[in-house]
């Protein structure tokens, strides 16, 4: 019972969260189109579209320390593609640079918070003994073994496409401040501009 109100709390945080995130959309320029909060960049050799799209799955607190891009990318040649990390970057609205966080440095980075909210709920519960410490410290490993599982899954998988194949998938920046009405995303020297949600709304200019 106590897991299952956990989850709803959860749920219900995750809701508020994304309600109040920033959401940056992609403008039209010349050579990208946009469809469905989809930038679309075409080549003879390769189709590249890409949204500012939420995380939603476990672990949960990716949110909190990385902003997060949904990217398709589709080889249009007889032969393989290669994409590397490094083909792809995100400008702030002043130009500073970030590049794509790879999954080992995140899964470092979240696993320890996980087991530190673990030490300290307990070292609050002064009903907890060692054998609700050691159930909860079951239970959190066994959830962190699913999200690296959907980190697997669902993150982009850099490396070779096949020819006339495409690969999609989430990439991971470090988070960007919310104070940036801009920002773009570079693939291969080619500049993908989105603007945040609320500031198109108002129909703000660059």
């Amino acid at each position: 019972m106590k897991k299952e109100l956990n989850l709803l709390l959860l749920m219900s945080v995750m809701l508020i969260m994304i309600s109040c995130s920033t959401k940056y959309i992609p403008l039209e320029t010349t050579g990208i189109t946009v469809s469905d909060d989809y930038a679309i960049l075409k080549t003879k050799d390769y189709t590249f579209a890409v949204e500012n799209k939420y995380w939603i799955k476990d672990p949960q607190d990716i949110t909190d320390y990385f902003t997060t891009f949904y990217i398709t990318i589709k080889n249009k040649r007889p032969e393989k593609m290669e994409i590397s990390p490094s083909d792809i970057g995100l400008l702030d609205e002043n130009g500073n640079q970030f590049d794509v966080v790879g999954m080992e440095y995140i899964e470092n980075m979240l696993l320890p918070e996980q087991l530190k909210y673990l030490v300290l709920t307990n070292i609050e519960d002064e009903t907890s003994d060692v054998e609700s410490l050691l159930e909860d410290q079951k239970n959190i490993l066994e959830d962190w073994r699913e999200a690296k599982k959907n980190l697997i899954t669902y993150s982009f998988q850099f490396g070779s496409i096949l020819p006339n194949a495409q690969k999609s998938g989430f990439i991971f920046f470090p988070r960007l401040s919310s104070q940036n009405d801009f920002c773009q995303i570079v693939f291969r020297n080619t500049q993908i501009k989105f603007i945040r949600n609320d500031v198109k709304k108002k129909g703000k200019k660059e």
